[in-house]
């Protein structure tokens, strides 16, 4: 197995992510579940740069697909469509948390108002 450039240079700058993660957490500027998720992330970031032959042909293999190059690239399209599917759903919840934050704080100033 020949090891080429990007074989090395990925998984140090996903080693240096990853420290990052870990510092993080330990600072309390993340949670489990989000340094969890970038964990995951980063490790399969380094394992596919490490053995990308061996994961490629396995995600063709998985989804039917001929050349590992194409299955890679609709795998990582579904990954997209995913996120952004999740994205979307966050700021939804987010968008109705205000509005219910909005109208309590105009409830309070309407009562603070009424008192005076």
């Amino acid at each position: 197995m020949e090891l080429r450039i990007f074989q090395i240079i990925v998984p140090l700058f996903a080693l240096l992510f990853i420290g990052d993660l870990l510092i993080s957490y330990r600072k309390s500027k993340i949670s489990v579940f989000e340094m969890a998720l970038g964990l995951g992330f980063w490790i399969s970031v380094l394992l596919f740069a490490l053995f990308p032959d061996f994961i490629s042909n396995g995600i063709a293999q998985v989804f039917g697909i001929k050349d590992n190059v194409n299955a890679i690239i609709f795998f990582c399209i579904g990954l997209l469509f995913f996120f952004q599917f999740k994205q979307y759903f966050l700021i939804r919840k987010q968008e109705k948390n205000l509005t219910l934050l909005m109208r309590k704080i105009a409830l309070q100033d309407q009562a603070i108002e009424g008192e005076e």
